[in-house]
C-alpha cells in the first residue's frame, strides 16, 4: 500500500461536464476547496468537449444556442482556482475517498463530501454488422469530431432515436461529412408529441430552430419511423440496409433498401453512469423516461447517502441545461451546510421546471421494444465476450432470463466494459416481449478497469 500519493479537498467531484462545472464554479467563487476529477483531456465532458491543446479543427464546429454556458463555465473556471486532474479513472469509492488512477499511478482524493457527475454513456441496440470497423455510436462521432477535431468518414448514415441525433447530424455536418440519411425510430406522431415541451421552453425552441435551420441548409431531411436494419461490407463498412418500424419499432422487412456509406452513427438513447454512486451504497431506482436505472435523490440533490450528492445524467437523462440547474442547486445545499446561507428559492424552482421539461421531451421518444429484433441468431449481443444471440437465448431457456443466468450461460457482461455496452439489452434480447425494465447492475471494485499495479499500490483510507 502507498500513503503518499493523497489530494486533500473539501469537495471532491467526479465529472467535468455541464453539472461538474456547474459545482465548481459556484462553490469555488465562495472559498470552498475543490477538487474535480475527470477521464478527459480538458473540462466541457461530452456535452461542452473541447478540442485537447494544439489540436485545430477543420472548418467552424456548428454549435447550438446552449453551447454559450458552456463558453461561460470553462471561462469562470479558468479564473477560479479549482483543482482539476484530468485523465483520472475514478475505478473505487467510500464516503469521503475516491481512488483513482492517472498515468498509471495510484491515488486517493480525501474530502469532506462527494459530488458525483460521471454522466452517461449510449445505448446500443445490436443489429447485424454492428461491430463492422466504421459503426460507432453517436457520442463516438461526437468526440471523434468536437473531440480531435477528425472526420470519422465521408458519407454517414446517422440512426436511433432520441433529441441527441440532432447534434450528432450537426457534428458530423460541420466536419464536411455529407450525411446520407438520418432516421428516427419514433413515429412522427412522436415528434408532434415533443412540440409542446420544445414550445413551452424558450431555451428548447432556440435549440430546436437551430437544428431545424442546418438540416434545412445542408439537405438533410429527418426521417421518422425509420432505422437501420444491418451494416454490410468487406472488413469495413461500405454499405447499410435501411428501412421502415412500425410505431413499436418493429422491422418492417418489405420497406428495406440498401445505401452506400462509410460510417454509421446508431443512437438509442443513453444509460445513467451510476457504478460509482452504487459502490458508496447510494440508493438506485428505475425511471423508463430518464434512461433506466437512476441514481435516487431528493429535490435538493442529496442521495441516500449523507454527504454524496448527485447531479445531471446520473440522476437520470437531462441534458445540459438540467445538469447546470442541478450543479448550482447542489452548490447551494453544500453552502448553506457549512456557511449557513439561505438556499435561493429561485434555484431550486429552476431545476424542478428544467426536469420538468426534460422528462416531457424525453418522454415523447421512449424505448421502443420492435428494435431488439433488428438482430438475428448470428449477430453478435456481447462484444467483450463475442457472444451471439442464438447461443444467449439458449441459455435464457436453461438458465433463467435474468442477468445472472445469462453470464452463467454465456459469460455476457463479464468482459472489460462490465456491461455498459451490453447490459441495457440483454435481458430484452434473450426473451422477445421481455419487460423493458433490466435487472438492476451488480458494481465491484474495481468500477473502469485499472491495472493490478494500480490497486496494489492504492493509498491507503
Amino acid at each position: 500500500m502507498n500513503g503518499g500519493r493523497v489530494l486533500r479537498a473539501d469537495v471532491g467531484i467526479v465529472g467535468a461536464g455541464p453539472g461538474g462545472m456547474a459545482v465548481a464554479r459556484a462553490l469555488s467563487a465562495a472559498g470552498v476547496a475543490v477538487t474535480v476529477l475527470d477521464e478527459g483531456a480538458r473540462l466541457g465532458g461530452q456535452i461542452f468537449r473541447q478540442l485537447p491543446a494544439g489540436f485545430a479543427a477543420h472548418g467552424r464546429s456548428l454549435e447550438p444556442p446552449s453551447h454559450q454556458r458552456g463558453h461561460e463555465l470553462l471561462a469562470a473556471l479558468d479564473e477560479l482556482p479549482v483543482q482539476v486532474v484530468h485523465g483520472a479513472t475514478v475505478w473505487n469509492a467510500s464516503p469521503g475517498r475516491l481512488w483513482f488512477e492517472q498515468d498509471g499511478q495510484s491515488w486517493l482524493l480525501r474530502c469532506q463530501r462527494i459530488v458525483l457527475a460521471p454522466g452517461a454513456y449510449d445505448r446500443c441496440i445490436p443489429f447485424p454488422g454492428w461491430t463492422l470497423p466504421g459503426v460507432i455510436t453517436a457520442g463516438a462521432a461526437q468526440v471523434m469530431v468536437r473531440g480531435f477535431g477528425l472526420q470519422p468518414g465521408r458519407r454517414a448514415l446517422v440512426a436511433g432515436s432520441g433529441p441527441l441525433l440532432l447534434p450528432t447530424v450537426t457534428a458530423l455536418l460541420s466536419a464536411g461529412v455529407e450525411v446520407v440519411a438520418a432516421l428516427e425510430a419514433c413515429s412522427r406522431s412522436s415528434l408532434l408529441r415533443a412540440l409542446p415541451s420544445v414550445f413551452g421552453s424558450g431555451a428548447r425552441l432556440r435549440e430546436a430552430w437551430f437544428y431545424a435551420r442546418a438540416l434545412w441548409r445542408r439537405g438533410v431531411r429527418l426521417r421518422p419511423g425509420w432505422t437501420v436494419f444491418a451494416a454490410l461490407g468487406d472488413q469495413r463498412v461500405q454499405r447499410a440496409v435501411i428501412g421502415r418500424v412500425d410505431r413499436h419499432g418493429r422491422p418492417l422487412r418489405s420497406t428495406a433498401r440498401t445505401i452506400d456509406v462509410d460510417v454509421v452513427c446508431a443512437g438509442f438513447g443513453l444509460v445513467p453512469s451510476i457504478e460509482l454512486a452504487q459502490l458508496l451504497g447510494c440508493e438506485v431506482e428505475w425511471n423508463a423516461v430518464r434512461g433506466g436505472w437512476c441514481v435516487r435523490v431528493d429535490d435538493r440533490g442529496q442521495t441516500s447517502v449523507p454527504g454524496v450528492l448527485a447531479v445531471g445524467e446520473i440522476a437520470g437523462i437531462g441534458g445540459a441545461e438540467v445538469a447546470i440547474a442541478e450543479g448550482e442547486l447542489a452548490a447551494a445545499q453544500i453552502l448553506e451546510q457549512v456557511f449557513q446561507r439561505p438556499l435561493p428559492a429561485r434555484t431550486l424552482r429552476r431545476r424542478r421546471s428544467e426536469r420538468r421539461a426534460a422528462d416531457a421531451l424525453l418522454a415523447a421518444f421512449p424505448q421502443l421494444p420492435g428494435l431488439f429484433e433488428l438482430a438475428d441468431q448470428e449477430t453478435v449481443v456481447c462484444r467483450c465476450e463475442d457472444v451471439r444471440l442464438g447461443p444467449l437465448r439458449a441459455a435464457a431457456a436453461l438458465f433463467g432470463n435474468d442477468a445472472r443466468g445469462l453470464k452463467m450461460g454465456t459469460r455476457a457482461g463479464m468482459g472489460p466494459c462490465q456491461a455498459r455496452i451490453c447490459g441495457p439489452s440483454l435481458q430484452c434480447l434473450a426473451r422477445p416481449g421481455a419487460p423493458l425494465q433490466m435487472d438492476c447492475p451488480v458494481v465491484q471494485v474495481p468500477v473502469k478497469p485499472v491495472s493490478v499495479q494500480t490497486m496494489i499500490d492504492a493509498p491507503m483510507a
